[in-house]
Formats: structure tokens, C-alpha cells, sequence
């Protein structure tokens, strides 16, 4: 029996509701990356993962959670949390215990304007991935008609008015933007974008909409090219759309390993596979990784007793740390430098499939589907 002082890492977002697909995976790539670091027996205490299941990602039930893994000492760190408006509504009260939070997929670009010196974001933001989502629209694709749909959540307005100013700064016509809450009924919607007859049909959501509002259009006669975010790219999109969703093009400020030629993303996705009966790394899965590891070597680096402040000071100093998604170095407003690599994945075949790796910031996609 270990003698070692237990110290836990939190992790926050939802795990057994709609939008499970889009977080579970990442949960899993942590337990896996505290396994592992286990394994080699020279960690100076015992690491826990301690989640929190905020069911649905809803930011009225975070709060609550928040607060739970803040009255627990042994946390240190906090992975997530996962969606942009659970971030939104913790970030404070984190900032305030002086527990740092690194998420691995909120991308609202706003999160890091609210001057919480312990909130760290592994990915490129909204802003990044909708700017190249409507320069390859409109300049690769040479498609120049566009209706963007959002889902009103703090994600998918901030995704989707990124999207529409691309498209309109690279000359593009955003025939229709509206947003719509989620529902079991998008007749009207769909019957708007028939109307206007776009090339191209974004949505800005999450993957248990997406693939019923394709299904939907796809029904009625609709055959623009359907794109959407990382939102849209969970397992849910593939398993609910069948054949509604083959062919769409989803961007993602993500590496997916499963499809990686990085002999380190094809090991992990092989132990991941290994860990888990079979079961593919799914979205988010490299980033939840590399945040695991970054706080595992802030705990090593810390010595017998880390303290949240140790953990802190080590994050915030972070250079040059490489992990699977990217090398790790953070700006003034704690975004990830050099990281603004935007991924574009084809559905073939009832798999995600990498179209095309675009050029940082400047670039999209040579490739159309």
C-alpha cells in the first residue's frame, strides 16, 4: 500500500449527457496519461482523477461542480472544463481558489479576455477556426453562397460570426446567419435554407443537433455541401447521420490520432485502443492528454507536497513543452502560441478522414472534398 500523499487532478464537462461524445474521450486520454505516469514509478505522490459529470455542459449546473472540486484540497489542477459556457460561468470562482484550469476544447475567443490569471486554453480559438473555415468556403471551394446556423450557445454564436465575417472578408455571401435553439423539428429552418439555395449549408453546434438538422435538409431535397466545427465532430455525427452526414466537412482545432502520421499520436492511439477494448481515441482525446501531462509534470516538478500555487507558477512558466497536438508556450492572455493549425476532416465512408492539414492562420486547404 502506497504511502504517498494523494493529490488529484479535477476534470469538468459532460460525460453522461447529449454532448458526452465530444468530452468522454478526452476523460479517458487523462486516466490514461495518470496511468501511464504512474507506471514508471517516479512521481512523488499518488495522482487521482477526480470528474465531474456536468451533464449536457449546461453553465447553470457548473457552478456547483466547480465548487466541489474547489472545497476538495487534494485538487491541484482542473482539466476543462470542456464547453465554452460551463467555462464561462467557472473561470471566476477557479481564479479565486487559485486553481488553475487548463481546458482542452472551450474555444469561445472571449474566455481569455476576463483577466483570470489561472484560466490556460490548449487550442486555437473560434476565431481562428472560423476565419479558415470561410477562406477554404469561399477561396479553395470557390463556393460563393453560404447559410450559417447556430445554436445560440456560447460556442456556437461565437464560431458561427466568425465564420460569416471570413466569408464576407474573402467575398463570399452569407445568404442566410440565424441562430435556432436545438430541436427535434427543423422544418422551418431547413425550409429557410431551401429557399435561399446555398452552396454551402455551416453549422455552429454541437454533434446530437448537427446530424438531425442534416438528416432533416438532406430529407427534404437540400444538397449543399454541409460543414460544421469541432462541435459537430463527435461520434454522434457519424452514428445519428448515416449516410445524411457522408461527404461533410468538419474543421477542428484538434489532432485526431486515429488519423495522425506522428509516430507518437499513432502510439497513443494504439495504447488508447489498448486501454480501452478496442475503442477509438475520439475527439479531443490528444489535447486532454497533453493537459493531463502538463499537470502531471507541474505535480512531479513540485516535489512530495504540490500546493495549487506551485501548480500555478509552473503552468503559467510553461516553455517549449511538447506534447501530441502541439509544443506548449503560452501568450500574455494565456492562449497557446503557435498552435493556430486548423484541421479539416472529411466524412468517407461513415469515417472521419483528414482532407487536408491548412497552412497556420494564413492558409486553407488545397484539397476540396
Amino acid at each position: 500500500m502506497s504511502t504517498k500523499k494523494v493529490v488529484k487532478l479535477g476534470f469538468l464537462g459532460d460525460l453522461s449527457g447529449g454532448n458526452a461524445g465530444l468530452v468522454v474521450s478526452a476523460e479517458k486520454s487523462a486516466l490514461l496519461a495518470i496511468k501511464q505516469a504512474d507506471a514508471k514509478g517516479d512521481l512523488p505522490v499518488d495522482v487521482e482523477l477526480e470528474a465531474k459529470d456536468n451533464k449536457d455542459g449546461l453553465s447553470d449546473t457548473a457552478p456547483a461542480l466547480a465548487q466541489q472540486l474547489i472545497g476538495d484540497p487534494a485538487v491541484v489542477g482542473v482539466i476543462g472544463p470542456a464547453f465554452s459556457g460551463e467555462t464561462k460561468a467557472t473561470g471566476a470562482l477557479f481564479c479565486q481558489a487559485g486553481l488553475t484550469d487548463i481546458t482542452q476544447s472551450a474555444t469561445n475567443p472571449a474566455l481569455t479576455t476576463y483577466g483570470w490569471p489561472t484560466f490556460f486554453r490548449a487550442l486555437a480559438t473560434d476565431a481562428v477556426q472560423g476565419g479558415q473555415a470561410g477562406a477554404y468556403i469561399v477561396k479553395s471551394l470557390q463556393k460563393k453562397t453560404v447559410v450559417v446556423i447556430n445554436d445560440k450557445s456560447d460556442y456556437g454564436t461565437g464560431l458561427a460570426a466568425a465564420v460569416v465575417k471570413s466569408i464576407k472578408d474573402n467575398g463570399g455571401d452569407v445568404v442566410l446567419d440565424q441562430g435556432i435553439e436545438p430541436t427535434t423539428d427543423y422544418t422551418t429552418i431547413v425550409d429557410s435554407v431551401l429557399a435561399k439555395k446555398p452552396d454551402v449549408l455551416f453549422y455552429a453546434g454541437y454533434d446530437k443537433d448537427a446530424p438531425l438538422l442534416a438528416k432533416q435538409y438532406r430529407q427534404k431535397g437540400g444538397t449543399a455541401l454541409f460543414m460544421g466545427g469541432d462541435g459537430d465532430k463527435g461520434t454522434n455525427f457519424l452514428k445519428e447521420g448515416g449516410q445524411y452526414v457522408e461527404g461533410a466537412v468538419l474543421t477542428c482545432p484538434c489532432l485526431d490520432p486515429n488519423v495522425s502520421t506522428d509516430p507518437a499520436a499513432q502510439t497513443f492511439a494504439s495504447d488508447y485502443k489498448a486501454a480501452y477494448n478496442g475503442e477509438a481515441a475520439g475527439i479531443y482525446s490528444a489535447e486532454g492528454w497533453d493537459v493531463a501531462n502538463i499537470f502531471i509534470a507541474a505535480i512531479k516538478a513540485a516535489g512530495a507536497n504540490p500546493t495549487r500555487k506551485a501548480v500555478l507558477d509552473y503552468v503559467a512558466s510553461l516553455k517549449d513543452f511538447k506534447g501530441l497536438s502541439k509544443t506548449f508556450n503560452w501568450s500574455p492572455t494565456h492562449e497557446v502560441l503557435g498552435s493556430d493549425v486548423i484541421h479539416f476532416y472529411k466524412v468517407v465512408g461513415g469515417k472521419y478522414t483528414l482532407l487536408s492539414t491548412p497552412t497556420a492562420m494564413t492558409g486553407a486547404p488545397s484539397a476540396t472534398p
